[in-house]
C-alpha cells in the first residue's frame, strides 16, 4: 500500500504549473489540455512519490492523496 497525488477537482485546477515546478520527482505531473482549451494537470501514478509537496503548495487546493494498493 502507497499514497499518491491525484486531482480531485478537474474544473477548480486552472493550469498555474506550481504542482509541477514543485514536485521533486521528474514527469511526475504534467499540464495536458482538457476539451481543447482548458488545461490541467495529470498525475503519473507510477513517477509520484507521495510526497505531498504538491498538495500543500497547490493555491486552488485541487490535489489529495489516494491510497494505492500494489496488484501482482
Amino acid at each position: 500500500m502507497y499514497y499518491v497525488a491525484r486531482l480531485k477537482d478537474v474544473e477548480q485546477c486552472n493550469g498555474c504549473k506550481i504542482c509541477i515546478l514543485s514536485c521533486p520527482e521528474a514527469n511526475a505531473i504534467k499540464l495536458i489540455k482538457r476539451d481543447n482549451k482548458k488545461k490541467m494537470v495529470e498525475i503519473n501514478a507510477v513517477r509520484c512519490k507521495g510526497c505531498s509537496l504538491c498538495i500543500e503548495l497547490c493555491p486552488q487546493k485541487v490535489l489529495a492523496l489516494e491510497m494505492q494498493t500494489f496488484s501482482a
